[in-house]
């Protein structure tokens, strides 16, 4: 597409003017600029040479190759072969300085002695292409990571899909943090873009948590599609309020300013906490377990104190305990006696049941049963084990295989076992959990 600078300069002052970097990318956006300031010398050299300014020379090193200086600055492509994506067909090069001033060439960039933010957008757009021009969306090359861009991306040569969001920093984005760094930039571009905060009471893209959960609740109220509710501000949020914004006559931004947020009513709504995670119900449940059965004191004596259970190795040790595998000791401790973990798997699916556990090999009598106090309400062994057997099940063997990464919630097998756990009822879940705390407890007591 044919593009004059005259013409678009006008439109990079006001998207630069307007530009509020998202929360999320800040750290990153100055992490990259820190890195340009730690090859300044290289840069500054290749100035010298060409005129080419030097943070425009790592902005545009930054976006084809993430700074790797054994790529060619045209495209990325490593410097010791031929190119085959445009531009095509240059080198190979001896050094990093020689294929950047080809490409230099290539983009008729050595002579230019306007360097102005407006120049230094228009060239970085051009070297990437002005595809995104025709596509009627802000160029990603430049703005992303910012409230001027959401979505829409050339993943290869003249193939572009507009619900694919482009996860790279834009080249002026990176230049705004640069500007607040480093005084030559600054002189030379201005200040940098304005930074949206969590305390600003600004929302936006990267954004998290209760404040963004009430204003997709907002949202969603008033009809906007945000997607799933989850607390974090992605790009179906940034549309939905880009939409709300355009419907009310504010300005279009995708950014929730306070104005934004007062028409539509964000404070009013209530805090909804988050879906409880099947993981955390089992992380839980067994810190719950593990905190009863530590082994008393001596009669007549302090009991020592107890390190408390390290919820991150829960699930290790009841997975451990299922295999037959003896736990790590404590430091200093003689390691304890190997547990029989041969009758643990039916003692607990026992419990899950509301059956009768096996018996010990030898005893004389069966072990009592394991009865919840709401089995013990409700008609003590009548209706144990028969009010929600097949939703517990569904429920544990959802965890397990999430928790080892076999199934997700969106998957058919995770969807099946969703519905399936949904359907059972408060007081049979209860009483099958506190069945199972009972199980475990005596299988740890055991051992």
């Amino acid at each position: 597409m044919a593009a004059s600078f005259q013409s678009l300069k006008p439109r990079y002052r006001q998207l630069w003017d307007k530009m509020t970097i998202n929360p999320g990318v800040v750290d990153d956006a100055d992490r990259v600029a820190r890195k340009i300031l730690a090859n300044k010398e290289r840069y500054v050299a290749l100035e010298r040479q060409t005129g080419v300014p030097w943070f425009y020379i790592g902005l545009v090193h930054n976006r084809e190759s993430g700074m790797d200086f054994d790529t060619y600055l045209g495209n990325g492509q490593p410097l010791n072969r031929r190119t085959t994506i445009v531009p095509k067909g240059r080198g190979p090069f001896p050094s990093f300085e020689a294929g950047a001033i080809d490409a230099f060439q290539v983009e008729n960039l050595i002579g230019i002695t306007d360097w102005s933010l407006e120049r230094i957008a228009f060239l970085l757009e051009a070297f990437n292409g002005f595809g995104y021009l025709s596509k009627g969306i802000n160029s990603p090359y430049l703005w992303s990571g910012s409230n001027e861009y959401t979505s829409g991306k050339f993943v290869a040569d003249h193939v572009f899909r507009a619900d694919v969001v482009d996860s790279q920093l834009g080249s002026m984005v990176v230049l705004a943090r640069l500007a607040t760094m480093d005084a030559d930039v600054k002189a030379r571009v201005g200040a940098g873009a304005g930074v949206v905060t969590a305390d600003s009471g600004v929302l936006g893209r990267g954004s998290t948590g209760d404040r963004v959960r009430q204003l997709q609740n907002a949202l969603a109220q008033g009809g906007f599609d945000v997607g799933e509710i989850d607390g974090r501000y992605g790009p179906k949020t940034t549309d939905a309020v880009r939409a709300f914004q355009s419907a009310r006559g504010l300005p279009a931004t995708g950014i929730a300013d306070l104005a934004t947020q007062a028409a539509l009513k964000v404070a009013e709504q209530p805090v909804e906490p988050p879906p409880q995670q099947s993981e955390d119900f089992l992380r839980g449940l067994f810190g719950a377990l593990l905190s009863k059965v530590r082994p008393p004191g001596t009669p007549g004596t302090i009991p020592a104190p107890q390190p408390q259970p390290d919820a991150s190795n829960v699930l290790s040790t009841i997975l451990g305990a299922l295999l037959g595998r003896q736990p790590p000791a404590a430091p200093g401790a003689p390691p304890g006696p190997q547990a029989d973990a041969s009758n643990v798997l039916p003692v607990i699916l026992a419990a899950l049941m509301g059956r009768q556990p096996p018996a010990a090999p030898g005893a004389t009598e069966p072990p009592p049963k394991i009865l919840s106090g709401i089995d013990k309400a409700l008609g003590g062994e009548a209706l144990a084990g028969k009010k929600t057997a097949l939703s517990v099940v569904a429920y544990a063997v959802l965890a397990i295989l999430k928790a080892v990464g076999v199934v997700g919630a969106a998957t058919p097998t995770g969807q099946i076992l969703t519905l399936a756990v949904t359907a059972f009822g408060a007081l049979g879940g209860i009483s099958k959990v506190d069945r199972v705390i009972q199980a475990l407890g005596a299988i740890a007591v055991k051992r």
